[in-house]
Order: structure tokens, then C-alpha cells, then sequence
């Protein structure tokens, strides 16, 4: 019998997790695509921009809401499976606590910034998910700690064709902006119920009559630097819609949210990646060699990744747009095009933030106070003169400056690798990529969807990206033997 070494095990183990969070986000994905494909053509953009600002709130919140527990849960549970009860107890506690504060939250800001009551009934109503995505969330921990992605993935799968199915029913019956929030919630008390009763078949219970208050604060502790990273990233990311909604209004919300919402469907691939390794990283954080050489490996796949899919939707744009929203909203092609420039940046910081996230919380912070206050200053300078597309180019600037910031940051944990070349990958890949960029180029086409990976999996093969480490891991995945 042939032994299979640790490292491949791992790279097994990661793709393993990254293929059932793929097919469960590409399912999601598939289902935004035809929930926003309806709405783009139901809705008039104006009313899609009410239910993008109310979408967007709600995720500020819900991440604002994990408070940390996630990263703390996932990087202790990994490290001591026996501690699964003990945080799912006190995850349920705290985050259920908080979830009510944060709904009256939401509701109080939609007020004070003088929303439409319409508006401000939906933030209402769709924040009740708040409640039940925190109890949902100590069970997902734990399936993250203990790197079980297909349960997870199974439950993903089924609250987004809830969320679909009722939107759409709800929406031609004539409910539209109340009754999509509303299917919003039924879709998190299913996740909730389902999450909850699979854990219990892995004997995951919270053993409430072991609950200490005293436990749960010194676990509150421990989290709260890494819940300032995560609120952090959150109000990064989702700043330039709810500036946009005060600067310029419900319809370039509309036009903007339309292209993020298509372009986070591009991005999933590098947070499904990230998601799958950062338990990984965890267990790895006292063994400084395999440590820096799993971040330069993960680093090179995901700048693999997310060069083609930067160079094929910026050429793109315009007819992928066209094709999911609809006619109406051919405007958000060009925005489309810009943040497209986003994504290699985005792939590949994911590295700095697992990193970070699991040896320097303060350094992760302030990286991301940095990023946030670069991000605000250059939307309120931009939106005014080019709306959306002003928008777009300050997510971009400020996604670049955070892969130098970020990997200056990050360097200190990354040396005990030892030398390592980027030459041949680097030269290897942009050589693989100029030739189906200069395909797509030509014929700008929606056919370069498939044709594309072909052309640039070929072209890496050519140009020999691929050293006799990545041949071996490869190998390992596929199981196939030598």
C-alpha cells in the first residue's frame, strides 16, 4: 500500500472542499443569475436600486454581527476538535444577543438617513434575517473547522433556489419589494433548521446547562479583533453603494449594484478557495516552513485564476450585462468593464488575508482601516463627477494599493520558505493569457466563456507554467499514481 504524504493529503483535503463549495456556490451563483435576469426585467431599475440598498445594509450587519467568531471558531476548532460544544454554546449566545441590537440598528439608520418608507418597511423586514443567520452560523463554523464543506454546500444549494423560487412567485403575484424581502427570511430559517438538525447528527450540541457567562465574555474577548477586521472588510466593500444611494440615487445604485452583483459571481472562485484553506493555515501557524510555502503555492493558483477572468470580462462587459440584466441595464457595461480590473487583486489578497487573519489580527486591521478611509475619500471625490462609474474606479485604485499595502504587511511570515521563483509562473501565465485575450479581443463574443478556460489551460501547458511540485499536487487531487 502506497503512503500518501501529508501534503498531499492537504492539497487533496483543500480541493476536495473547494469542489463542494464550488458546485454549491456556482448553484447560488447560477440562481443570482436568474433571480437578477427576472428582476432586471420585472423591476424598473429605480425599485432594484430600493432592494439593492436594503440587500447591502443587511450584509454590513450580518458581518458586523459575527463578531469575530467565525475566524476565532474556525481557527480554534481546527486546532482542538474538542472544542466544538464549547464555542457552539457560546456562538448561539452572543450572536443571537447582538442579532437583536443590530436589526434595531438597521432600522433606526434607515431613518436617520431619511430613506423612503418603503424602503425603510424592507430593511425592517429583511433584517429579521439577522436573527437567524447568527443561530445558523455556530453550525457552519464547526462544518468549516472540521473542513466538511459538503454539508454546508448541500444546505447553500437549497436556500438559494428558496430564495429564487419564492422571490419569483412572490414577485409576479404582485408582493414585489416587501414580499422579496420577506423570502429573504424564509430562506435563513430553512438554513438555520437544516444546519442545526445535521449538526446534531455529528453530536454537535451546545449543552446549555454548561453555559457560563464568564466563558462567553472571555470568548467575546478573544474574537473582537478579528470582528474589526470583518466589519471592516464588509463596510469596505459595500460603502460605495450606500454613499452612491445618498450621492446619486436609487437608479445608479441600481445600474452599479447590477454590475457587482455579476462580478461577485467571478469573484467566488478566490473566496471558496480562501474559505477551503484558511482552516489550513490554521493548523499550519506554528510550522513556519509549510506555513510560507501553502501561501506561496495558494498564491500562484489563484493569480493562475484570476487573470483570465480579469482580461475575459473586461472585453466582455457589455454583452454579459446585456445577457443576465437585460437591455436596460446596457449602462452597467462599462462599470462592469472597470471593476473587472478588480479581480486579479481580489484573488490573490485573499493569501495576506489568511494569513494575517491567523498570525497578526492588528496588522489585518489596519490594513483594512486604511483601505476603508482610501475607499470613502476617493468615492466621495469620484461619484460626484462620474456617478457609478466613479464608483468603480475607486474600488479598483484602492483594491490595487491593497495588495501592496497587503503583502508588505503579511511579508514577515512569509520568509521562511526560503527562495522561491515567480518568473517562470508569472511569464508562463501572462504569455497564456495574451493569447485568449487577443482572441477575445478580436471577437468579443459570449462564446469565450467556455472557449477561454480552453485556450488558457492550453497555453499554460505551452509555456510550462506548471513546476514538478504543482504536477505532483495535481496528480494527488486526481489520484493518480506515479
Amino acid at each position: 500500500m502506497v503512503s500518501v504524504k501529508p501534503a498531499e493529503n492537504r492539497a487533496r483535503r483543500i480541493t476536495q472542499n473547494t469542489f463542494f463549495l464550488g458546485l454549491s456556490e456556482l448553484g447560488a451563483r447560477l440562481s443570482t443569475w436568474a433571480l437578477i435576469a427576472f428582476l432586471g426585467r420585472a423591476w424598473a431599475v429605480s425599485l432594484y436600486g430600493q432592494y439593492a440598498v436594503a440587500i447591502n445594509w443587511v450584509a454590513i450587519f450580518a458581518v458586523a454581527g459575527e463578531l469575530g467568531l467565525n475566524a476565532l471558531t474556525v481557527r480554534e476548532v481546527a486546532h482542538r476538535k474538542n472544542k466544538s460544544s464549547f464555542f457552539l454554546r457560546h456562538v448561539l449566545v452572543i450572536r443571537s444577543a447582538f442579532s437583536f441590537l443590530f436589526w434595531g440598528l438597521l432600522i433606526g439608520i434607515s431613518f436617520v438617513l431619511h430613506y423612503e418608507p418603503l424602503l425603510c418597511l424592507a430593511m425592517g423586514v429583511m433584517g429579521l434575517r439577522l436573527i437567524l443567520d447568527s443561530m445558523e452560523g455556530g453550525y457552519i463554523y464547526l462544518f468549516q473547522a472540521h473542513q466538511e464543506m459538503g454539508p454546508y454546500a448541500l444546505v447553500n444549494i437549497l436556500c438559494a433556489a428558496i430564495r429564487l423560487i419564492g422571490i419569483i412567485l412572490v414577485v409576479s403575484a404582485g408582493a414585489q419589494l416587501i414580499g422579496a424581502s420577506s423570502i429573504w427570511v424564509v430562506a435563513s430559517a430553512a438554513g438555520f433548521l437544516l444546519m442545526m438538525g445535521l449538526g446534531y447528527r455529528r453530536g454537535w450540541k451546545p449543552g446549555f446547562s454548561e453555559y457560563r457567562p464568564a466563558d462567553s465574555w472571555k470568548v467575546l474577548r478573544m474574537a473582537f479583533p478579528l470582528a474589526t477586521f470583518g466589519a471592516l472588510q464588509t463596510l469596505y466593500y459595500r460603502v460605495d453603494l450606500v454613499i452612491l444611494k445618498s450621492l446619486s440615487g436609487n437608479e445608479a445604485v441600481g445600474f452599479y449594484d447590477m454590475a457587482t452583483r455579476i462580478l461577485l459571481v467571478a469573484i467566488s472562485v478566490s473566496q471558496l478557495y480562501s474559505q477551503a484553506i484558511y482552516p489550513v493555515f490554521a493548523s499550519l501557524r506554528d510550522k513556519p516552513r509549510e506555513f510560507g510555502r501553502l501561501a506561496f503555492k495558494c498564491g500562484k493558483v489563484l493569480f493562475f485564476l484570476g487573470l483570465p477572468i480579469t482580461v475575459g470580462g473586461f472585453f466582455l462587459a457589455g454583452p454579459l450585462l446585456v445577457l443576465v440584466a437585460g437591455p436596460q441595464y446596457f449602462p452597467s457595461g462599462p462599470a462592469f468593464a472597470v471593476l473587472s480590473l478588480s479581480i486579479l487583486p481580489f484573488f490573490i489578497h485573499n493569501i495576506y488575508v489568511d494569513v494575517l487573519a491567523v498570525k497578526n489580527n492588528a496588522r489585518l486591521n489596519f490594513q483594512f482601516v486604511l483601505l476603508l478611509l482610501l475607499n470613502v475619500v476617493l468615492n466621495f471625490l469620484f461619484i460626484p463627477r462620474w456617478q457609478f462609474m466613479g464608483a468603480a474606479w475607486a474600488t479598483v485604485i484602492s483594491d490595487y494599493v491593497g495588495v501592496f499595502t497587503g503583502f508588505t504587511l503579511a511579508a514577515p511570515y512569509l520568509g521562511g520558505v526560503g527562495k522561491v521563483s515567480w518568473a517562470r509562473p508569472l511569464t508562463a501565465s501572462l504569455g497564456a493569457c495574451a493569447v485568449m485575450g487577443l482572441g477575445v479581443y478580436f471577437s468579443p463574443h459570449l462564446y469565450w466563456l467556455l472557449l477561454g478556460p480552453i485556450v488558457y489551460s492550453i497555453g499554460l501547458y505551452l509555456f510550462k507554467a506548471l513546476d514538478r511540485d504543482d504536477w505532483a499536487s495535481l496528480k494527488s487531487i486526481l489520484r493518480i499514481s506515479n
